[in-house]
């Protein structure tokens, strides 16, 4: 047989299994990406389903929520075993304009069976009452207190600057002085920051020239936020917790902010409540 011969007799083996690969690459993916459609479409229609009011007479524009999440994260290390993983999640962002309302986290996780897992995160960071309530689901309702969020001077940083880009070079300066390490079953970690804030406002009404949301993660997990924001009378921070973990943060290498682990599911009504139940698994 002549050399030739033999070497393509041999290659077109190889060949078709190659493109056998690629296909059946190429249809998986396609099936992801279509199931992850599928579950952005469930979360969205979840955020929709939300009912806000306020005794304190907040504008609809505050009790509004955005209809796209503002951060869509997965997270193959969380779940109570290792079939039950975090598998789509997102944080929505309640209110129109200027600093969020609250922050709401919807995480759907894998179940058993033909059942999945969709569970809540609410955070509060505004200081009035209000309350969101499900339509579809009576038990998923939160009740968030006046605490909210507590700004606090950032001494020691620049004048903001006048142009919106180079506040935001500054905020990104800024947000590299904290660090923050939680801790998951007795082990630490510390959480990175993602390089882009996941959210930038202003409210001149407020006073607040500039504002910006960065977050610290697990991964892409969000388990942190800060919240820095310009004014006439310079920087000011605020500190967030986005998991109901034990995490710790410092700022230059000083705690500022230490929040204990909880069952928050446990309660309707605080700064920050959680809450879950099963649904379909989405098709």
């Amino acid at each position: 047989m002549p050399r030739l011969l033999a070497l393509t007799l041999c290659v077109f083996p190889l060949l078709g299994a190659y493109s056998q690969n690629l296909l059946r690459g190429a249809e998986e993916e396609g099936q992801e990406e279509e199931q992850s459609k599928v579950r952005l479409q469930l979360m969205e229609e979840t955020i929709a389903g939300f009912e806000t009011a306020s005794k304190e007479r907040l504008s609809a524009s505050a009790l509004t929520f955005i209809p796209k999440p503002l951060l869509r994260y997965s997270d193959p290390t969380r779940g109570t075993t290792s079939a039950n993983l975090l598998l789509d999640a997102g944080v929505w962002r309640l209110g129109e304009k200027g600093r969020p309302t609250a922050l709401v986290t919807l995480e759907i996780y894998r179940g058993t069976g033909d059942s999945s897992i969709l569970a809540y995160e609410f955070l509060s960071l505004a200081k009035t009452e209000f309350s969101l309530a499900h339509k579809q689901h009576e038990k998923v309702a939160w009740e968030a207190s006046p605490k909210g969020l507590t700004m606090n001077p950032l001494t020691g940083t620049p004048k903001p600057a006048a142009a919106a880009p180079a506040r935001l070079v500054q905020m990104r300066q800024l947000a590299r002085r904290f660090t923050v390490k939680e801790k998951i079953r007795d082990v630490d970690t510390e959480c990175r920051l993602l390089s882009q804030p996941i959210d930038r406002y202003s409210a001149a009404d407020a006073g607040i020239l500039d504002g910006a949301l960065f977050v610290y993660a697990n991964g892409t997990n969000p388990e942190i936020g800060v919240l820095l924001e310009a004014s006439d009378a310079g920087w000011a921070f605020g500190v967030a917790r986005l998991s109901s973990a034990e995490t710790k943060v410092s700022l230059d290498g000083k705690e500022v902010a230490t929040f204990l682990h909880g069952d928050f599911g446990l309660n309707r009504r605080g700064n920050y409540v959680s809450t879950s139940h099963p649904i379909k698994n989405p098709k």
